[in-house]
């Protein structure tokens, strides 16, 4: 009886260690996964955040502020330049292309865009920085 006693109590040893090492690899593998998981989606952060960086950094447009291209006028009389333009804020003075100007390198200082009307011409600098933040831009003649 005494023995039968003790290999019971050794069998449920057994079982309770054996529990207790499959809890231990669960842990284990669940803990590798777990980082595993984080790495691929911080590397994923990551290459999104350069590929995203890099879209936004056109190095084909010229630094020099010198644009390249010409008008096309579509079969409804609109104008659209094709062509590759600066985009840099600059402090000296940029011979644009085309009048009006429709983009390319510009001065610093914006102008106010909230539905005034400007009776004097604009610098064209600062109306092409204008642009830059989505500002529509319609020039008239008297």
């Amino acid at each position: 009886m005494g023995s039968a006693k003790k290999s019971t109590a050794s069998a449920r040893k057994a079982r309770i260690e054996e529990m207790r090492r499959a809890e231990q690899a669960r842990e284990r593998r669940n803990r590798i996964l777990t980082i595993a998981a984080s790495v691929v989606v911080v590397a994923g952060l990551v290459v999104g955040g350069i590929v995203l960086v890099q879209s936004q950094s056109d190095d084909s447009t010229a630094a020099d502020g010198k644009g390249t291209g010409h008008f096309v006028t579509g079969s409804d009389g609109v104008k659209t330049w094709k062509g590759t333009l600066g985009r840099n804020h600059v402090a000296k003075t940029v011979a644009y292309p085309m009048e009006p100007p429709v983009g390319g390198d510009h001065n610093q200082v914006w102008m106010n865009c909230n539905g005034d009307v400007y009776t004097k011409a604009l610098n064209n600098m600062n109306a092409v920085h204008s642009l830059e933040h989505g500002a529509v831009w319609v020039t008239y003649t008297d």
